[in-house]
Formats: structure tokens, sequence, C-alpha cells
């Protein structure tokens, strides 16, 4: 058996499904949009359009991103009535 087990190669695309979820979640809460953000090289570098999708589609992020896009709305509502 290797040095590292059965299942060590296994790990690694947890562990690049990880990072590529934490540099998304935060260019998003840097103002980026997440097709801008799809577009970057370091996000093409992380593999196929499909293991992209494919991440972000079975993981919480979606719903991360959708409070902050709903926390964004209301604070531009704030914003908004607070000038009015």
């Amino acid at each position: 058996m290797a040095r590292w087990g059965p299942y060590f190669f296994s790990r690694r695309r947890q562990f690049r499904e990880e990072r590529l979820l934490a540099y998304i979640h935060r260019e998003h809460q840097r103002g980026r949009h997440l097709s801008e953000i799809l577009e970057d090289p370091y996000v093409k570098r992380c593999g196929s359009s499909e293991f992209v999708w494919k991440t972000i589609r079975d993981t919480p992020l979606i719903a991360m991103l959708d409070e902050d896009v709903r926390e964004a709305i209301q604070r531009g509502r704030a914003d908004a009535s607070n000038q009015a």
C-alpha cells in the first residue's frame, strides 16, 4: 500500500473545491458579480467549467450568495430612504 493510504488522491478534489468556494465567496464579498468571478484565470485553472459549476451547485455557497445579495438590496433601500 502507498505511504499516504488508498484515499490520498481523493482528498485533493475536496481541497480544490474548498479553495474554489473560498475564493468565490471572498471575491463576492468584495463586491464582484458571480459571472465576473467565474471568468477569472484562477477559477479557470481550478478545473473544467463542469467541475466549477458542480462545485458551486453542490454547496451552501449559493445560499450564502443569495443572502449577500438580499443584504445588499436591503442596504440599498435603506440608503435610498435615508437620502429621500
